[in-house]
């Protein structure tokens, strides 16, 4: 069965129902409200992030990584002058 999201104006509330589509839902499901609304939802397709064609599909991870050992470059440098500077004092 599909699955929808309503919102209740009353109880100010989201939620989610399973039912078939010729179901009709007549009141709310927190406080018995006819004032609620079906919403529309984005589809799992829609969702998922587009990869470009011409790249391969470890390049996101290969970019992921390399920023991350940047970071973690610049960090050991600050430490290193940050244990410098005490061994000084």
């Amino acid at each position: 069965m599909p699955t929808y999201n309503y919102y209740c104006e009353e109880c100010d509330d989201y939620f989610e129902l399973s039912h078939s589509m010729i179901e009709v839902m007549t009141e709310c499901i927190n406080c018995d409200s006819i004032n609620f609304a079906r919403i529309p939802s984005i589809p799992a397709y829609i969702q998922q992030p587009k990869i470009e064609k011409e790249s391969k599909a470890g390049d996101l991870v290969e970019e992921y990584i390399k920023q991350n050992q940047k970071s973690v470059q610049k960090e050991k440098d600050r430490l290193k002058k940050v244990s410098y500077k005490k061994g000084e004092e």
